[in-house]
């Protein structure tokens, strides 16, 4: 009996375990009705999650389905490198169970991703739910900062999937970062902060991660000198934390870090910057937020870039906490990440932001400064939690009064101003509906807050309408613009209309490679349907295919040999075919081989004379070829050599070349560090040759060359990443490997 007991009793704490997270997940799809109950809607309905995002993550899933793993992009500009794009999310982990999950006719399932966009607001509300419980927060307090932070803010209404996942993560890493301020195993919790930090900067977006890492730089800085000097015991977990966030991080990073060296990105600058090119102040103060927007923290529609509505619910509730509690540590924590995040997110009208520019290293890269309302969004979320805990303080207190005064007041100064706006024209305007609702809010929470402090309602009701206010106002921008399927310029159906075309080109013999019509196909074509596309909608692209991608040789020599679009461009392209739309194929005869020889190289010494020598006829630069330093000793014969594509896969293509003297294979591919070169086994130098391509010499005779794409960068990444997290598992979860306290 007493052992059935025991059972029973581990049953029982494990079901109230699981209550809480049922609950969080019941609300999130049941807020996300239109996604998980309807098949009318999409949260990807926006030019970039259709045109870039989606075509991400078809192409990861559908190579992993092929049995090989995404690293590099064979369908973007004759091949880019994927994991060092980083907004893929190829080195996200959580990613790789959404690609490995069955597929519909060789596509990712709409409805895997309907879900795939809850499970990251679900996982986004229960982490900041566990760092409500263990700030000793109510479990019905917790509940509601979790669904808000889920929901609300920042996190309910950005879209991009790479931005979300980065960000899910912060209230793991200030849990841990709090437990170290307590003194709780302050190394492994370090260790832990460290981890989840680094866990996000794998998610695919980097400014996020760079955002929280300073607000966590200006937290160790805090501990160090609380007391009025150096605390010099704090340096084994700041090091624990810096090491961690590395390694963690590192199959992201590093990858990043060489590409974005040899690679230019799209700043909002006339022309795109390189690595070396900080992005102009001028391009962070365009993003930031005006002074005016924040008046958009509780009246809608006053947007600047970053959306700074989060409402009146869960901003009241943060102004009570910190009325009655500023006291608590953990309250002034949060005040003042809240206050620093508004500001960092002002850019140039606050001088905070401006001096960290000038200061910290990589900080530019980070252009959007707008989105640093997330950092605010987050500190008020968790201090609406100790609002509603703190009852007792609060009726006993002055603020409550001047609270519900201070609401009623606002509401009739908006149905004020929303009178006179409406007697001026038949019509309000939609515009004004959410500023309507909003003063409805105002006026639900006031009457609320005194039917509560004079004991007319109960504490258990006053919860109910203070979290039925947070998500009616959450849902005025959370969703709220998704629109119906068949609205029209539904941005969606626009990748599903060109299947025609997509099997044409696949039913082609020997290798394609297109050139396409903007405005007649806009998405990533060749991420979706998996063919060669020299072009694609990219935030960067690598420095040697940008600086010849204009020139109509180097396309040639890329061997673009189809051009999709309305009319031809050049006067010796031939209609191939014609779809409904009336988009049409055009065959670019010019167009080289994907594999072919040269027996005479040149040498050039600077990058400017790339572009010189390839401004030459197409028959002089199919038998002459150029490479950077010292060109390699070949021999001229009149026999002609015979070179074939035998194999081309994602990360690895295989020719054979009958060569009859000594000469040069050139593959039609993007040069790029980490592909490794063979010639029967052997290893073999890959060369640029053209300033852009891959070269390899060959001796007299019948060969197999391969090469294959095994970057240093992304290998290291991964067995640092994986250090990582196995020690951090042992050292944060086992609890005999440290001391409590140490």
């Amino acid at each position: 009996m007493v052992e059935n007991h025991q059972h029973a009793s581990k049953a029982a704490i494990a079901l109230r375990a699981f209550r809480v997270p049922a609950i969080l997940l019941l609300i999130i799809v049941g807020f996300y009705w239109r996604l998980t109950l309807t098949r009318q809607y999409i949260w990807l309905d926006n030019p970039d999650g259709v045109y870039q995002v989606l075509p991400w993550l078809q192409f990861q899933a559908a190579a992993l389905h092929q049995g090989e793993l995404p690293l590099w992009d064979p369908y973007e500009w004759g091949g880019q490198p994927l994991v060092g794009q980083v907004q893929p999310g190829a080195a996200y982990p959580i990613n790789w169970i959404l690609f490995s999950l069955p597929l519909r006719n060789g596509f990712i399932r709409h409805g895997l991703l309907q879900w795939y966009f809850v499970v990251i607001h679900f996982m986004a509300a229960l982490f900041c739910y566990l760092l409500c419980r263990d700030l000793q927060r109510s479990r019905a307090a917790s509940l509601l900062a979790g669904a808000a932070f889920g929901l609300a803010g920042w996190m309910g209404t950005i879209d991009w999937p790479q931005m979300l996942n980065s960000a899910l993560w912060t209230p793991l890493i200030f849990l841990f970062l709090l437990r170290v301020m307590r003194g709780c195993r302050t190394v492994a919790s370090a260790t832990l902060a460290g981890t989840f930090l680094g866990v996000a900067y794998l998610a695919g977006h980097h400014q996020i991660p760079i955002f929280v890492s300073l607000a966590a730089a200006g937290f160790w800085i805090y501990l160090f000198f609380r007391s009025g000097r150096p605390d010099w015991r704090l340096w084994r977990p700041a090091l624990a934390f810096a090491v961690f966030c590395f390694l963690v991080g590192a199959l992201q990073t590093l990858p990043a870090w060489e590409a974005g060296k040899l690679s230019v990105r799209w700043v909002g600058t006339p022309d795109p910057v390189t690595w070396n090119q900080p992005v102009p102040y001028d391009i962070h103060t365009g993003f930031g937020l005006f002074p005016l927007s924040i008046l958009g923290i509780v009246i809608p529609g006053i947007v600047r870039n970053a959306n700074p509505f989060l409402g009146l619910g869960l901003v009241s509730m943060a102004f009570l906490a910190v009325a009655t509690a500023w006291k608590q540590t953990a309250v002034r924590f949060f005040g003042a990440l809240a206050i620093g995040g508004l500001v960092f997110s002002l850019a140039g009208f606050g001088l905070f932001h401006g001096f960290l520019y000038a200061l910290l290293p990589l900080l530019d890269k980070a252009r959007n400064p707008s989105m640093a309302i997330f950092i605010f969004h987050f500190g008020i979320i968790v201090l609406s939690a100790y609002g509603i805990d703190n009852y007792n303080s609060i009726r006993a207190s002055d603020w409550l009064p001047r609270l519900w005064r201070f609401l009623l007041a606002f509401a009739g100064v908006v149905y004020l101003v929303l009178l006179f706006r409406a007697l001026g024209s038949i019509q309000g305007g939609p515009d004004l509906d959410p500023i309507a609702m909003v003063a409805f809010t105002a006026l639900l929470l006031a009457g609320t807050l005194y039917s509560w402090a004079w004991g007319h309602i109960g504490s258990r009701t006053a919860y109910v309408v203070v979290f039925s206010v947070m998500l009616i106002e959450t849902a005025l921008f959370s969703g709220a613009g998704w629109r119906n399927r068949d609205s029209p310029n539904f941005y969606f159906n626009k990748i599903l209309q060109d299947p025609d075309i997509a099997l044409f080109i696949k039913h082609q013999k020997g290798p394609v490679r297109l050139e396409i019509e903007s405005a007649q196909i806009p998405y990533n074509f060749g991420d979706w349907y998996g063919v060669d596309v020299f072009g694609s909608y990219l935030a960067s692209l690598t420095t040697n295919v940008l600086r010849v991608q204009g020139l109509y040789q180097a396309r040639m020599l890329a061997g673009v040999n189809f051009y999709i679009g309305t009319k031809p461009i050049r006067p010796n392209q031939v209609e191939a075919y014609a779809d409904s739309r009336g988009t049409r194929v055009y065959s670019n005869p010019e167009a080289f081989p994907r594999v072919w020889s040269v027996h005479r190289v040149d040498s050039i010494a600077s990058e400017k004379e790339i572009l010189v020598r390839l401004d030459k006829p197409l028959a002089e630069l199919r038998n002459r070829a150029f490479v950077m330093g010292l060109a390699p000793d070949l021999q001229t014969c009149a026999a002609a050599d015979r070179v074939d594509l035998l194999r081309r896969a994602i990360n690895s293509l295989a020719v054979t070349a009958d060569m009859q003297c000594k000469g040069m294979v050139v593959v039609g591919e993007t040069y790029y560090p980490g592909w490794q070169a063979t010639v029967d086994g052997r290893p073999a130098p890959i060369l640029e040759a053209y300033g852009f391509l891959r070269g390899v010499v060959v001796d007299t005779g019948r060969h197999r060359v391969e090469m294959h794409y095994q970057p240093k960068s992304v290998y290291w990444g991964a067995a640092l990443t994986g250090i990582g997290l196995l020690a951090a598992a042992l050292i944060g979860f086992w609890p005999n490997i440290l001391r409590p306290g140490r």
